[in-house]
């Protein structure tokens, strides 16, 4: 097949989406060869990752606004290029399409939680996504949650929507004594610490973490210092000035973005990780704090519970006191860790890149084919 697939949301610094857009075409070049990738972006892309990828075709076309470039220019590339399928990993595609596509929603949060977004999102993502979604050929998604979210709120057919997990990269499992001493030394983190790693936004529910570790030491409880790995988001401001309120940024360390390379030893060094995230559609970064052997600590929310199916601790992210008790059942029980840690493994290890690009290949073939693809068992249950 030759098939348009997407690629603004991997830059140079991939987040969630981003990182979820590299590592799929990493592994649909990788399962099957043969097809042709035209890679759509309306920025150059610097990815050496990228650009390493056999049987790919850049059809960059510079434009300021994704906006404005996906449904005004992209149809006439797509008109002239003639691919048999498109894929849009980020929620959005064109009104207007020459040929069929699929799209991958990652949750209904826009809708569900829109104070959560940039009232840029509200006003010109939010009326978009229900008819992409209509006029898609397929829609994935990433968790079952989100699938039942999304039949619900866009009220599309629910054999139109085919469940397809993430995955932690190959270089996320546990870490050598000697990496975790280089990544420890390379950021200066000296003492023991519980790591979070994600965007600082309001959705990821920051400043009850911060609260609810700061109580903890307070109390000297715990001697764990609270380090948070992510770029700034939207709204992050209010995360710095609670800190800086609670006095203890000697103990609470903003890492900033740092290097994928750095994360296994990051994770694997940590005492344990904490995602007590509002809401997510899938959430990676508990899979791949899990797939480095971390203890986890995660939201009582449906997505976060489907993905780490009882390998990590969950507890009421609304609840500060509950979240800090938590926290301090977690650094204080070795026993529980220890368990932890190894039922995280196992987990982490059911999912997989190349499983997530064979089941996306049959997306693509049973669109160009206009037949419906099979639903495949919840995350719930055991993945193979």
């Amino acid at each position: 097949m030759r098939i348009g697939y997407e690629i603004t949301a991997v830059g140079e610094r991939p987040s969630g989406i981003g990182t979820y857009a590299l590592q799929l075409l990493h592994g649909l070049a990788e399962v099957e060869q043969g097809h042709e990738y035209l890679l759509l972006s309306n920025r150059p892309h610097s990815s050496p990752q990228l650009r390493a990828l056999p049987g790919t075709s850049d059809l960059t076309r510079l434009c300021p606004s994704r906006m404005l470039w996906m449904q005004l220019l992209l149809p006439r590339q797509l008109g002239a290029a003639r691919p048999d399928l498109c894929h849009y990993p980020n929620s959005l595609g064109p009104l207007r399409s020459s040929c069929p596509y699929v799209v991958t929603i990652h949750d209904m949060t826009l809708s569900q939680m829109p104070r959560f977004h940039p009232w840029r999102k509200q006003l010109l993502v939010r009326p978009l996504i229900p008819l992409v979604a209509r006029n898609a050929a397929r829609i994935i998604t990433v968790s079952s949650q989100a699938r039942d979210d999304l039949v619900r709120l866009l009220r599309v057919p629910a054999e139109r929507v085919t469940v397809i997990p993430e995955a932690a990269a190959p270089s996320f499992r546990p870490a050598s004594l000697a990496e975790q001493r280089r990544v420890r030394a390379a950021h200066g983190l000296h003492k023991p610490y519980l790591l979070y790693v994600g965007t600082l936004e309001p959705r990821k529910n920051l400043i009850r973490l911060i609260r609810a570790w700061h109580m903890l030491r307070q109390r000297r409880a715990i001697p764990q210092q609270l380090v948070l790995v992510g770029a700034p988001g939207w709204q992050y401001r209010p995360i710095f000035a609670e800190a800086h309120r609670l006095g203890c940024a000697d103990d609470l360390i903003f890492a900033g973005y740092l290097p994928r390379d750095d994360l296994p030893g990051l994770y694997s060094a940590a005492d344990a990780f904490a995602f007590p995230s509002l809401a997510e559609g899938f959430g990676l970064p508990v899979v791949e704090a899990m797939a480095c052997g971390a203890p986890t600590l995660i939201s009582d929310i449906g997505a976060l519970r489907e993905v780490a199916a009882g390998a990590a601790l969950a507890v009421n992210p609304r609840d500060t006191a509950a979240i800090s008790a938590a926290l301090e059942r977690l650094l204080s029980d070795e026993q529980l860790r220890c368990q932890l840690s190894a039922a995280g493994i196992a987990r982490a290890a059911s999912f997989s890149w190349q499983r997530t690009a064979r089941e996306t290949l049959a997306v693509y073939k049973a669109a160009v084919a206009r037949q419906f693809c099979p639903q495949i068992a919840p995350m719930s249950g055991p993945l193979v």
